[in-house]
């Protein structure tokens, strides 16, 4: 019997259990197994993989597939919502990660990760930064975090803004904003909003190069085979994400030099809301990234009425009167990697 015929006969029969019910002796090794789906292949996946018995009205459409090749039938039962639900694939997702207290909220952390979550895990994560975000921030205000990672400061702002403020985390790496999103949820923050995207210049696609929770993001490559290997994500304007009811007050980025890239995409809130930016500076990742070098980024920011301080190690500020060129030496005698920077309006 083809499975057409096989299909005909439980079409009539099933309603009455014939399934199940079998005159012939159960032998299922001299079964023949063909590459198509059956009638009766397609109630089995109702059964062992939705867990129930199809309903009448939907037979007749589900049934209908009978004769397309099988692993696509299974796979469509696989992927599909109803059986995500039953749970039958959950694992421990959250092995390795603890739910940190902190002074002003809690947060899940990698304690593997240590690049960010074991410093936050030991609340040493970036004192520097952390003491110009108590200064700078006051209940009520809006912040962008651009490149937010697992959500240090996207938690840090929502707890200095209150419930009357407003906190926008942009994030492209999922393992970052599923923890980012459990924070949230940990500490009640309604006033935080994740979206798990890249921030550019325009509307597109990038390619997303984790190491743990770090990550650089580029263009797509021209190789199919490299593009098609790759981890695409997605890339938004943040002027297309925020609000245009909610003022932003602060801008934080950090994006492994795409600083200028994410910024380019903000032009709309600088010129409305002229929030304070604090930025990460690369200036030797600049230009794989951004396209642009170092004081290049220095003087776009000056050419949009800023000036120009760094954060000193204490979280004390050093205004740079001098623009660019002070700033870059500031790092150079830093010797480190990056400096992080702030731009306040003029």
């Amino acid at each position: 019997m083809d499975a057409v015929d096989r299909m005909r006969l439980l079409d009539k029969t099933w309603l009455k259990g014939v399934l199940g019910r079998r005159s012939a002796p159960l032998r299922p090794w001299e079964w023949d197994y063909p590459e198509v789906a059956s009638a009766e292949d397609i109630f089995y996946c109702f059964r062992l993989l939705l867990g129930r018995p199809p309903h009448r009205e939907e037979w007749r459409g589900h049934a209908a597939q009978a004769g397309q090749k099988l692993p696509a039938i299974v796979a469509s039962y696989l992927n599909s919502l109803e059986f995500s639900r039953r749970g039958l694939l959950e694992r421990n997702h959250i092995g390795g990660v603890a739910l940190v207290d902190l002074p002003d909220f809690r947060i899940f952390a990698a304690t593997d990760d240590a690049a960010v979550g074991r410093h936050v895990a030991a609340n040493s994560y970036e004192p520097d930064v952390t003491q110009v975000f108590r200064r700078l921030l006051r209940p009520g205000m809006g912040v962008l975090d651009i490149g937010a990672n697992i959500g240090y400061f996207a938690m840090l702002s929502a707890a200095l803004v209150g419930d009357g403020g407003y906190v926008l985390a942009i994030e492209p790496n999922p393992a970052n904003t599923r923890l980012l999103e459990a924070s949230r949820r940990a500490n009640g923050f309604a006033q935080v909003t994740v979206c798990q995207t890249a921030a550019g210049r325009q509307t597109g696609l990038l390619v997303l190069n984790a190491s743990h929770s770090n990550g650089t993001t580029s263009g797509l490559p021209d190789d199919l085979n490299a593009m098609m290997g790759a981890q695409v994500v997605p890339c938004l304007r943040p002027d297309a994400l925020a609000p245009p009811d909610r003022r932003i007050d602060l801008i934080k980025v950090d994006v492994e030099g795409a600083e200028y890239n994410a910024l380019l995409g903000c032009t709309a809130i600088l010129a409305r809301d002229r929030p304070a930016i604090v930025s990460e500076f690369s200036p030797d990742l600049m230009p794989g990234i951004s396209g642009i070098d170092g004081p290049g980024y220095l003087h776009w920011l000056l050419d949009q009425g800023y000036r120009l301080a760094v954060i000193e190690p204490d979280g004390s500020l050093l205004d740079m009167p001098l623009g660019s060129a002070q700033v870059m030496q500031a790092y150079r005698g830093r010797a480190a990697d990056h400096i992080d920077i702030v731009a306040m309006c003029r």
